[in-house]
C-alpha cells in the first residue's frame, strides 16, 4: 500500500512539474501495442484498457502520453464510465506507468484552464498502477 501511495505522489507531482515543458510528438513517433486488454487497480477504482494500438500524443522530459484506441473504462468509484485517455509512460527510472484521463489540448497550448493559471478539469489526470502493462513498440 505504501508503494502505491508513493508512486501516486511521484506521478502526481511529475504531472504538475511537466506542464510547462510538454509538446506534441513529432511525426512518425512510435506508438505502443497492448494486447490483450488489461485491467488495473488505480486508487479506489479499476481501469480497463482495451487491446490495440495506443498512439503517442504528447511528450515531455517526464514521459509520454499514449492515447487508447478507444475510450478506457473506469469501474468502482466512477461507476463504469468510458473516458478519453490512455497510458502515461514515465521517463523516471523503471518507467512507471499511469492511466491518464482528460484533454491534453490546454496543457500543450500552455493555456490555463482555471483561475490563477492552475491545472484545471481539462488537464489530464494520472492514476498510477502496478504491475506495468506489457506492450510492444510499433513503428
Amino acid at each position: 500500500m505504501k508503494l502505491s501511495r508513493a508512486l501516486f505522489l511521484a506521478l502526481a507531482s511529475l504531472l504538475l512539474a511537466s506542464c510547462g515543458s510538454v509538446a506534441p510528438v513529432s511525426t512518425g513517433t512510435s506508438g505502443i501495442v497492448v494486447g490483450p486488454g488489461e485491467l488495473r487497480e488505480c486508487g479506489q477504482g479499476k481501469v480497463e484498457f482495451p487491446a490495440g494500438l495506443y498512439t503517442a500524443l504528447v511528450v515531455s522530459d517526464k514521459g509520454t502520453y499514449y492515447l487508447a484506441p478507444e475510450r478506457i473504462r473506469t469501474k468502482g468509484v466512477l461507476l463504469g464510465r468510458a473516458e478519453r485517455g490512455g497510458i502515461f509512460v514515465s521517463s523516471l527510472p523503471g518507467n512507471p506507468q499511469a492511466a491518464w484521463f482528460g484533454d491534453l489540448t490546454d496543457v500543450v497550448a500552455q493555456k490555463p484552464s482555471t483561475l490563477f493559471e492552475a491545472v484545471g478539469v481539462n488537464a489530464p489526470k494520472l492514476w498510477p498502477y502496478t504491475p506495468k502493462i506489457p506492450f510492444q513498440v510499433k513503428k
